[in-house]
């Protein structure tokens, strides 16, 4: 019924905007001062943009499929530096950071990703130049000299393939210019202690040959107040002065201090030998240059064209380099969702934090991340005849990655950090062949075959100081994905347009060699319970040595996976200035190998194979949609309906997935170590979970929606242009699953109790929950104006508002399930950590200067100028709803010159 409904809803959108365009067409044709017309409608006239939607070039506005286009200068005018930045710009986008992968997660229409390690695929496939970018972490290479940036909604099977389930983003830099010589240099600095250097060169070596140079430099200080804790139990980490800090307690459990690690550690008496390292010492605020959510990156391009006179063919080639050497990112509480909860709930921030603030956090290990990006891409088109085209198309993609996080930030005291080391990183090729047919005739038609391969490498491990450790050392995971695919459009009249398309995918996924590494108490490798102050003297680098833990299992695995991809769809001419289409396709996104366990039983020695292999997911999209151009093609509107099937939906979260015999600390209720008369842990033999991060399907989701993107210029100097969305997103069928949103805090259960995955108080129904990162409404719209002061030059004045109604954070949606969970704490208590993520605004400006001839500007500008905090990535956890943010207000000026 509501398909129905929606249906109906969308036909008569599309008729009434065709209507709507007939009778401006009918009331321009009758206006009798027809010169006078003309000359205005010159002035206010839209340029044409022409997208690469169909893998050749073709007018946005004649184009069948929802996209949107952002210009170089539009992308300028927002701030934008990479991919993430573009999420308010485009209908239906959504884009958080992952802190613990550094890595962006992008939602488009309800669909994303939650597995962004190496086992995990994107929903929305990031194109480079055309060429598939495997890796989300490229996504966040700064984005300069670009020549457009294409997000296109709605399933790109056949087309663009792999792992563009719902979409896709093509991010197309700016080619070489065989006419001229010329460039432009340009600077930021803002708050934050940031500045930002860029530029150009393109230079005509002749007329068939040129080559562009382009670069660009970010530094920013950390926007989050930042402390090391040297109360914490691994102090190997913490910079120089920080142990020496001053002492405000000469043993735990005082209530002195700031942070749960300083009034409530129950270990500190007892861990270790020395005095001075069992009091409870001051923070010590941290530099704000080095610390986690700075910015230290650079980058470079060099791409040439070759286009020669007889040659009946161009050749485009780009190299590229990407270096972030910064501190990384880390979660954060949100403060603003904790504020006013009772002490006897957990308190808001400032019972555990040194502030009421969100944007902060304390420490005991420094971020560190090193990410080393290079590209090189090429593209051949050549004309074999004058029907007739070949399109090559290869690129290589080499990322090496190096980091350390602090996963704890002084909210638990049972201390962890993760570290990626030297030798992590991803490595692809990818190729493909196209042949295109010309467009003159009435079948138009391109025809290719892809093929792609990509191995990635990890190394490294979770560190728990007080005991267990898990190194990883996967030398060899490989993807290797071979696909044929067509499209054809043929007219079936001069205004019916019958589009038909097919891929065929063949994906293959394999662990060669992998292992898993464990080191703990039990088996002497770890330094013991009690040893704190062992632990302080061993290097930091002292858990790196993969030869110094004691057991091991391997991780050997391999799946297959084939798919049949489509398209069907049908565009009508209603007047020469208006479309309408509609289409039905399918996406899809391979299923993946997940980890291997092998865990050894303490007591037995059993070993038991544990695997988390998951199935592909697909979709079926249904579209119909308009676009029209008005008012003497001052105005554009596109306007969209679709409904999504959505099929085996890949969740990635950590969890339990099975259980084993450990020789482990005997608990009291309060979690600390029952001791011995020595004042030793009490050990047995527990029956203990095996944690992972691994991934579910979720069996059926709907989703449903109507976007309205629109582009009016109704003065020669003013320009209105933005969108507004409504989209229903929710799983339709039932999902019987673990409840995994801090079940210890909602439910007052132990650790173990709280990721056992037989235990019956848990089980819950996901059916009719929303996905996440999905507002039901949204709404954007940006304004420019300039002035013109003749002969001093012009004033641009741009203000933007973005809009997005409340959503949830994570699949859960906790306040759902207030009846059907038996939740331990009160439903007043449960709203100060649920998922749920308020409505906001975010309202960006700026005012640029230009002279006569426009050879230099200066600007000033604010981002998110209402200081709004928005939670974009969820790790909620014991009772803090922490996470991922959005910087605060940020503001500056800009300026630079053209030559």
């Amino acid at each position: 019924m509501h398909k129905r409904n929606a249906l109906s809803l969308a036909i008569a959108m599309a008729c009434a905007f065709s209507a709507v365009a007939q009778q401006a067409d009918v009331s321009h044709s009758s206006n009798t001062e027809a010169a006078k017309a003309q000359a205005v409608a010159n002035e206010t006239e839209l340029e044409v943009i022409s997208v690469t939607a169909t893998k050749r070039k073709t007018k946005l506005m004649e184009t069948p499929v929802a996209i949107s286009a952002l210009s170089e200068a539009q992308l300028q005018q927002s701030g934008v530096n990479n991919v993430v930045d573009i999420a308010n710009l485009v209908p239906g986008l959504d884009i958080a950071v992952s802190s613990e992968q550094a890595a962006p997660v992008i939602t488009m229409r309800g669909i994303r990703s939650t597995n962004i390690t190496e086992l995990g695929d994107p929903a929305v496939g990031v194109h480079l130049d055309g060429i598939y970018s495997p890796r989300m972490q490229g996504a966040l290479a700064l984005m300069y000299d670009v020549e457009r940036v294409e997000a296109l909604r709605g399933p790109q099977g056949t087309l663009f393939g792999r792992n563009s389930t719902v979409g896709s983003i093509n991010v197309l830099t700016a080619k070489p210019d065989l006419s001229n010589t010329f460039g432009n240099l340009n600077s930021e600095m803002g708050k934050f202690n940031a500045k930002s250097v860029g530029g150009m060169f393109n230079l005509a070596v002749s007329d068939d040959f040129a080559v562009r140079f382009s670069g660009k430099g970010l530094k920013r200080d950390s926007y989050v107040e930042g402390y090391f804790d040297p109360n914490q139990y691994d102090t190997r980490y913490l910079p120089a002065g920080v142990l020496d800090a001053e002492v405000i307690s000469e043993d735990s459990y005082q209530g002195i201090g700031q942070t749960l690690t300083q009034r409530e550690n129950w270990w500190i008496d007892a861990a270790g030998t020395d005095p001075e390292a069992q009091k409870v010492r001051a923070l010590t605020a941290a530099d704000k240059s080095d610390f986690y959510n700075n910015a230290n990156e650079h980058s470079f391009r060099v791409s040439t064209l070759w286009e020669p006179a007889a040659g009946n063919f161009s050749n485009h080639t780009v190299f590229q380099y990407y270096k972030n050497d910064s501190a990384g990112s880390v979660d954060m509480v949100n403060c603003e969702k904790l504020r006013g909860r009772p002490a006897e709930l957990g308190g808001d921030c400032s019972n555990f934090l040194p502030s009421d603030n969100t944007y902060q956090a304390v420490v005991n290990v420094p971020g560190k991340l090193e990410l080393d990006i290079t590209y090189l891409r090429n593209t051949l088109n050549y004309e074999l005849t004058d029907e007739l085209s070949l399109v090559w198309l290869a690129g290589y993609e080499d990322m090496q990655r190096q980091s350390a996080q602090d996963i704890d930030t002084g909210l638990d005291v049972w201390d962890g950090a993760m570290f990626f080391l030297d030798g992590t990183g991803a490595r692809s090729y990818s190729t493909e062949l196209q042949l295109q047919s010309d467009e003159l005739g009435d079948l138009v038609w391109i025809a290719g075959v892809n093929l792609f391969h990509e191995k990635t490498k990890t190394v490294g491990y979770y560190d728990n100081p007080m005991d267990d450790k898990a190194f990883w050392d996967q030398p060899d995971r490989s993807t290797d994905a071979l696909a044929v695919f067509g499209q054809a459009t043929y007219n079936l009249s001069s205004d019916l347009h019958l589009t038909l398309g097919y891929r065929f995918s063949d994906e293959t996924k394999e662990d060669v060699g992998g292992r898993t590494l464990r080191c703990s108490n039990a088996d002497g490798c770890a330094p013991g319970w009690y040893n704190r102050t062992v632990l302080s003297n061993l290097p930091t680098n002292a858990f790196e040595d993969p030869s110094i833990y004691k057991s091991s299992f391997a991780n050997d695995n391999k799946g297959s996976w084939r798919n049949h991809d489509f398209r069907l769809g049908l565009d009508y001419d209603l007047t020469e200035n208006t479309m309408v289409y509609g289409y039905v396709a399918s996406g899809f996104k391979a299923g993946g190998i997940g980890d291997v366990f092998e865990v050894v039983n303490d007591r037995t020695g059993q070993v038991q194979r544990i695997e988390t292999q998951f199935d592909p997911e697909q979709v079926v999209t249904y579209e119909l949609g308009t676009k029209t151009s008005l008012l003497d093609n001052s105005l554009n509107l596109q306007a969209v309906f679709f409904y999504t099937d959505y099929t085996d939906m890949q969740y990635a979260s950590v969890g339990s997935v099975g259980t084993v015999e450990r020789l482990a600390p005997v608990e009291n209720p309060d979690g600390s170590p029952v001791l011995d008369a020595n004042g030793q842990p009490v050990l047995d033999y527990r029956n203990m979970p095996v944690v992972a991060y691994y991934t579910q399907n979720v069996p059926g989701s709907t989703i449903k929606g109507l976007e309205l993107e629109f582009d009016w210029k109704p003065y020669p100097a003013g320009r209105i242009n933005g969108y507004v969305t409504y989209t229903d997103a929710q799983v339709t069928e039932d999902w019987i699953t673990k409840w995994d949103y801090d079940p210890e805090y909602l439910f007052g259960l132990s650790y173990e109790e709280s990721i056992d995955p037989e235990n019956d108080r848990l089980i819950t129904n996901l059916k009719g929950n929303q996905l996440a990162m999905v507002p039901k409404y949204t709404a954007n719209l940006s304004y420019t104006h300039s002035f013109d002061l003749g002969s001093y030059g012009f004033i641009h004045g741009w203000f933007n508002l973005s809009w997005k109604d409340k959503s949830y954070n994570t699949i859960w949606n906790v306040d759902r399930h207030l009846d059907d969970m038996d939740f331990a704490v009160s439903e007043e208590a449960v709203r100060y950590i649920d998922d749920r993520r308020d409505a906001h605004t975010f309202a960006n400006a700026s005012l640029k200067y230009e002279p006569v001839g426009q050879v230099w500007f200066a600007e000033v500008f604010v981002s998110n100028a209402t200081d709004e905090t928005v939670q974009q990535w969820s790790n909620t956890g014991k009772g803090f709803p922490k996470g991922s943010f959005n910087m605060p207000r940020y503001y500056g000026v800009r300026a630079g010159f053209n030559f």
